[in-house]
């Protein structure tokens, strides 16, 4: 993981440091295509406008296509969910909360193609229609977001205050990084999971990526 870790990052300072801010949101997304497309990465940033957010809201969203990817077409799309003027300005702080979800995304779903050129891109499952509990409980999902959870984990409290606290998983998946939690991920699974089997693979898996992750490759 930690190649396509730094790659990743690589793209997002790059992306932050060539901003003389503030910049708008479109030209946000222009500079961020752009960059990932110099670094040679194979993948789609879309914009999709939704009116259910609210006028300052935005995430973002990204799925991988095992078929396309075996087939030699653009393998992930990254959506981002907005509701507001293209041309709003962004701060700092807006532009870098925008990259890292740009990072973890992009990261789970580079985990995804791993997983799938494993088993020579067979299918196993689509959970476009499923419940979040039955997504969240997917072998795949669940090897996936332990990455994105060490990474979380390591961002707002290290990597040593990770370790020592994994143990107690659940108390663990409460703990706040200012207004949010330290890994909203972790969280999502406990309050779906409780102390299910899952949880303990999760958490095992959660630990070796927390051994294992380059720390110097994470974005903050």
């Amino acid at each position: 993981m930690n190649t396509i870790l730094e790659r990743v990052n690589k793209v997002c300072n790059d992306v932050r440091d060539s901003i003389i801010e503030p910049i708008s949101f479109k030209k946000l997304v222009a500079r961020t295509r752009k960059i990932f497309k110099s670094n040679q990465f194979d993948l789609l940033i879309k914009l999709r406008k939704e009116k259910i957010l609210g006028n300052n809201e935005f995430y973002v969203m990204a799925y991988y296509d095992a078929e396309d990817d075996s087939m030699g077409e653009t393998p992930i799309e990254v959506n981002i969910h907005y509701n507001f003027q293209t041309e709003e300005k962004f701060q700092t702080n807006q532009i870098t909360d925008f990259l890292i979800q740009i990072y973890d995304a992009v990261v789970h779903e580079y985990r995804h193609q791993y997983q799938s050129v494993q088993r020579d891109y067979e299918v196993y499952s689509c959970h476009e229609h499923d419940p979040y509990k039955e997504y969240l409980g997917d072998p795949d999902e669940v090897d996936a977001y332990a990455v994105n959870i060490a990474i979380e984990l390591i961002r707002t409290i290290g990597h040593q205050r990770a370790l020592r606290n994994l143990s107690r998983i659940s108390l663990l998946s409460k703990l706040r990084y200012g207004p949010f939690y330290c890994s909203a991920n972790l969280n999502a699974y406990i309050s779906h999971y409780g102390q299910d089997e899952l949880i303990r693979r999760l958490a095992k898996k959660v630990y070796k990526h927390l051994e294992t992750l380059d720390k110097r490759y994470i974005f903050v």
